[in-house]
Parts: C-alpha cells; sequence; structure tokens
C-alpha cells in the first residue's frame, strides 16, 4: 500500500471514472463503437489517455491529431448510446471506495469528474456513492475541463478549503496534469491501486 501522509490535508476530491468506478472499459467499448459507426480509424489508447474529457473535446483532437472528418454530433449520440446500454454494469474501484469510509468523519470529501451530469448522477446512486460527498462537480458545471483545474478548484470552492489543502485521486494524466494546475498535490490510481504519490510541481 502507497505511503500517504493524510494529515497535511482538509480535503480529498475524486475524479469519478476509472478512479471511483471501473467504468473505463464501458466508456471505450462506446466509443469503439461511436468511431466504427462513422468508418472512422480506431485507436482507443489515444481515447483512453483523454479519460476525464468530454466527448466532444475528445473527437475534436481526434479530428486534429488523425486529421480526418468527425460528424461530431453523431459521435456523441452514438457514444451516449453505447454507455447507455452499458453503464448498469460498472462497479466500484474498492481501494478508493474504502477511502470515502475511512475519511468520512474526518476530511471534506469532494467529487470532480468530467462525466455528464447524467452519467454522475446516475452512476453515483447506483453505487450508493452519493452521500459521502460534500460537493460533487460534473462537465456541465464548468466551462474550461480537465487538463484545465477548473473542476477541482470549483470542488475546492465548494467545500471552503484551500487549494494546497487538497488531495486529488486520479487515474489519467490529463487528470492529473489538471489537479497539479490546480495547485493540488496528487496521487496516480492504477490497476485498482493506489500507484503514486504525485506532488505538485
Amino acid at each position: 500500500m502507497l505511503a500517504i501522509d493524510f494529515s497535511k490535508y482538509k480535503a480529498l476530491i475524486f475524479d469519478m471514472d476509472g478512479t471511483l468506478v471501473d467504468s473505463m472499459p464501458a466508456h471505450l467499448a462506446a466509443w469503439e463503437q461511436a468511431l466504427a459507426n462513422q468508418n472512422l480509424p480506431v485507436h482507443i489508447d489515444f481515447v483512453a489517455q483523454r479519460g476525464g474529457m468530454p466527448t466532444l473535446k475528445i473527437a475534436e483532437q481526434y479530428q486534429q491529431h488523425y486529421k480526418v472528418d468527425i460528424d461530431a454530433a453523431r459521435l456523441l449520440k452514438d457514444k451516449r448510446a453505447g454507455f447507455d446500454a452499458l453503464w448498469h454494469k460498472v462497479e466500484r474501484i474498492a481501494v478508493t471506495c474504502q477511502l470515502l469510509s475511512e475519511f468520512a468523519d474526518t476530511k471534506k470529501l469532494g467529487l470532480g469528474t468530467g462525466a455528464e451530469r447524467v452519467n454522475m448522477q446516475r452512476i453515483t446512486e447506483n453505487l450508493d456513492l452519493v452521500s459521502p460527498f460534500q460537493a460533487m462537480v460534473c462537465a456541465d458545471d464548468v466551462a474550461a475541463h480537465k487538463p484545465e483545474p477548473d473542476t477541482f478548484l470549483e470542488v475546492a470552492k465548494r467545500l471552503a478549503v484551500e487549494p494546497q489543502q487538497c488531495l486529488v485521486f486520479e487515474d489519467t494524466p490529463f487528470g492529473i496534469q489538471a489537479g497539479h494546475n490546480a495547485g493540488m498535490d496528487c496521487v496516480l490510481v492504477k490497476d485498482f491501486q493506489l500507484a503514486e504519490f504525485l506532488p505538485r510541481p
């Protein structure tokens, strides 16, 4: 188990997809089908590395990087439909959900996700993950998304805690970058474990 000095922090902020819940396989399967529906090349690692970004932003970067034409509205519709068919299979990630119970009485707890509100709400409600949080921020709540710091700064604001007193749990490079951009220390969650402590630069 990774050694972390939790006493330094007043708040713990968690990403959702891939950090608290094992939803990335469902998201990536939906992406794969949505791309295939337009006969587009499927580079799923490119998508996976951008976990935490809204679908349309990933699609924009995908289009620029691979120099392809994407019908963004259709892709968004198809991706949502694909995830709608799979979201109920999403399960908790034990190591991070355990922290919610462990620190429920001693830390402020926040959720900062790039997911749309509908996905945040139905997944957290289905897995009984609403009650631990004093603040929940999703893609609908901010104008600039990860790797910009806005999501995590909004969580800190709602928790009434200074950014440097927050510890972020994230599973993607863009999520870690967002945490650091917000002036927060981060913990990388990988393979369902707390893999690495990454202090803010």
